[in-house]
């Protein structure tokens, strides 16, 4: 049974994506061509050279083993991913591939628990028809995973490539691919490190990797497939084969024809360069990696946790403290290593810690106070939006507190020629390493950058090496140096 007829038979799929399959025609089509199906009709292959670039009679007949689909917001991209993943489970005869004793993971990785909480929703949705209620062994809806009777697992995962390691994966379906990494939930760095990790799992099974994501920033896997496999790209003229893998690349309203245009409009209005991303599938060209994650970690001392206080270092701090509710406190301390013996000088991070909200601010600088003392530090710089209650809260413990006169993204600018020049010696710290790694250069009116966090993420600890590295550097008097 292929996945349309699974797809059209009442006692399958048909309740799931309703009665009426006009407005999943679009889908329909590009399942096709995932999968090898005939493609006869005009505006079926019209759809094909429009989403794909290529010519329809070229698609090769045995589909792909490796399909990225870039579309928008509200195109049922969700759905059609909990379709794929549940055929691929029940009707693809990946069972029989198995050894004796091994079990068949058919992954649907997420970048947030929320996302996957919809695709598993969607899931659960398809098994209640009677007839495929039968072939549920086992389900765990605090886990999200289900066992069938033939042996395979569907679970549905939020972005940790450590998850995904050591499974026979039959098939792994990526959602949201393009934002892993972006959000501090997601334990994945990148979705090209989800890749690499999944497809030593997908080669003993031949299995399916498929993407299904909206576009955002041109960068990791997700952009370099499309460069290399769109058709309506030039920049790989000789990359073979070209069908390798299956990339589809279209707006919302196109993969769903019932979505209001007048919705569509609001939303330019309100972020045009947010809503082109979203909804009419652009890349967002006010997006851009900040500093390469590789180069980062390049910078940290291997194995280094933290450096204790020594006698004789004249140490500075840097903190980040908001009202407590939502964001993150964060401290940051560290020296100024001189040059010497032909070696350049450089700050060096001995100390980070960083405390999640919700918390109590007073009982936090307490905290703080305390590991400022423990370095013989007696004043502190804080981020340039702190409160006056900042200020009074340190001081009433003695210690000196200054508010920076640079914003955050100021601080990130004078940050980048340090990170780059290797002036910057950082702790072997997996959440500033994720932070520093995960901001994002965006471009306003006017041509200046802004640099910052992505939405959704967090970038407190990033903050606090970024203002430790401008107060480091300036000229400290000793008292008592006479």
């Amino acid at each position: 049974m292929n996945i349309l007829q699974a797809i059209k038979d009442r006692n399958l799929f048909r309740p799931f994506l309703g009665e009426d399959l006009d407005s999943w025609m679009p889908w329909l089509t590009a399942l096709r061509a995932l999968y090898g199906l005939p493609i006869r009709s005009r505006k079926g292959k019209d759809l094909i050279r429009q989403c794909t670039g290529r010519d329809p009679g070229e698609l090769p007949e045995s589909g792909f083993n490796a399909a990225l689909f870039l579309v928008g917001r509200r195109s049922g991209k969700s759905r059609i991913a909990a379709v794929i993943g549940t055929y691929e489970a029940l009707f693809a005869g990946h069972e029989e591939r198995l050894a004796k004793g091994e079990t068949g993971l058919i992954p649907v990785v997420s970048p947030t628990r929320y996302q996957s909480g919809i695709v598993w929703k969607y899931i659960s949705a398809l098994f209640e028809t009677p007839l495929l209620q039968k072939e549920v062994v086992d389900k765990r809806d605090r886990e999200r995973v289900m066992v069938l009777r033939n042996g395979l697992e569907i679970r549905i995962l939020t972005g940790d490539w450590r998850t995904v390691r050591g499974p026979s994966v039959v098939c792994a379906i990526l959602d949201e691919l393009c934002f892993f990494g972006v959000t501090e939930e997601s334990k994945v760095r990148s979705d090209t490190e989800l890749v690499r990790a999944l497809k030593p799992s997908l080669l003993t099974t031949k299995g399916k990797l498929i993407g299904i994501s909206s576009k955002y920033a041109r960068k990791g896997w997700a952009f370099q497939q499309w460069r290399r496999y769109h058709g309506s790209n030039t920049e790989f003229p000789t990359y073979s084969p070209k069908w390798r893998s299956l990339v589809w690349d279209t707006d919302s309203k196109t993969m769903n024809p019932t979505l209001s245009r007048k919705e569509i409009d609001h939303a330019l209005e309100e972020d045009p360069a947010a809503a082109k991303s979203e909804y009419l599938g652009e890349w967002r060209d006010d997006v851009a990696e900040f500093v390469p994650r590789s180069l980062i970690e390049g910078l940290a001392a291997p194995g280094r946790k933290e450096l204790m206080p020594r006698s004789g270092k004249l140490y500075s701090a840097f903190v980040d403290l908001s009202g407590g509710r939502a964001d993150d406190a964060a401290l940051a301390i560290g020296h100024r290593q001189e040059a010497v013996n032909g070696k350049e000088a450089k700050t060096v991070i001995d100390f980070v810690i960083t405390w999640g909200a919700p918390f109590n601010p007073h009982a936090i600088i307490g905290e703080m106070v305390q590991e400022l003392k423990r370095f013989r530090i007696n004043r502190v710089t804080g981020d340039n939006y702190s409160a006056e209650f900042t200020k009074s809260g340190f001081e009433g413990h003695g210690i000196h507190y200054e508010k920076s006169d640079k914003p955050k993204s100021e601080l990130y600018r004078e940050l980048l020629p340090i990170l780059c020049s290797g002036g910057m010696e950082l702790l072997e710290n997996e959440k500033l390493i994720s932070q520093l790694a995960g901001l994002e250069r965006r471009t306003r009116s006017g041509g200046k950058d802004i640099i910052d966090h992505p939405n959704g993420g967090k970038d407190d600890l990033a903050n606090t090496v970024a203002g430790l590295a401008t107060v480091a550097t300036k000229p400290k008097i000793r008292v008592g140096a006479f």
